[in-house]
């Protein structure tokens, strides 16, 4: 009887280790340490995670990983043609790929918005180049924000760096900027977890409107054609809407 279990004990082992042989592991890149994308990388809690889940679910015979590097390493590795996976919620206009050839790219998962936040108290709208003149911003570092370029190249802007957009929201209420530039769902998550929806203002034009893709070098192309297929099909694009509304996110 003892012989009998041993033997099925190590049936099911042997199971076990083909099956974890032929469930193969990618990985995909972010860089947007913020809720609501990522809230928490050791429960593992926010969109990003939600939406790499998806593409397990949809994909049982490959493992996917969401690791966070920084924007400096992710660029960096993919200059040295090195990163040895995707890039996930970026757009083709932040990588200088606006031709879509230096990579290739998935059809958009979905879309988004970064906003001129203010405070309640001196609200900043934007008409047009000339609302910029004279007024200090905030923006993360390392951040591109092409509606402000030109007028912080002209010195008729002032920009102010931040870690974090989080920190961007708190110079604002603490009035140290004119206005700051932030996704919009990082502005909710934050406005409604620490009330400040009535200390805060955005203007009647945002910043930029955008989509977030994943980017997959061509290096890895092979590796990365059945997630290609499956971001591009019918299905799947249902539950990304379903799970962008769940963040209040528009798809």
């Amino acid at each position: 009887m003892l012989l009998k279990i041993l033997l099925l004990c190590a049936l099911v082992l042997t199971s076990l280790k083909v099956m974890g042989a032929q469930l193969e592991r990618l990985n995909l890149y972010t860089y947007h340490d913020k809720p609501p994308y990522i809230e928490s990388l050791v429960a593992k809690k926010g969109l990003y995670f939600d939406i790499v889940n998806l593409l397990n679910e949809f994909q049982p015979n490959i493992k996917y990983e969401l690791v966070l590097l920084t924007k400096e390493q992710i660029r960096r590795d993919l200059d040295k043609d090195s990163l040895d996976g995707a890039v996930l919620g970026v757009n083709p206009a932040w990588f200088g790929d606006i031709e879509l050839q230096k990579f290739i790219w998935s059809d958009p998962l979905f879309y988004d918005t970064d906003e001129f936040v203010s405070s309640i108290k001196t609200p900043f709208e934007y008409h047009d180049q000339t609302s910029l003149h004279g007024k200090k911003y905030g923006g993360v570092e390392g951040y591109y924000y092409p509606k402000l370029d030109e007028a912080e190249r002209r010195e008729k802007l002032t920009r102010v760096n931040a870690k974090s957009e989080k920190q961007l929201l708190e110079l604002i209420l603490q009035q140290q900027l004119d206005f700051a530039v932030v996704s919009r769902p990082t502005f909710f998550y934050f406005a409604k977890k620490n009330g400040w929806w009535t200390s805060l203002s955005l203007s009647h034009q945002a910043h930029q409107k955008y989509y977030r893709a994943l980017l997959v070098p061509k290096s890895q192309k092979q590796k990365f054609t059945q997630l290609l297929n499956t971001t591009g099909s019918i299905g799947f694009k249902k539950y990304m809407k379903e799970l962008v509304s769940s963040y209040h996110i528009a798809e």
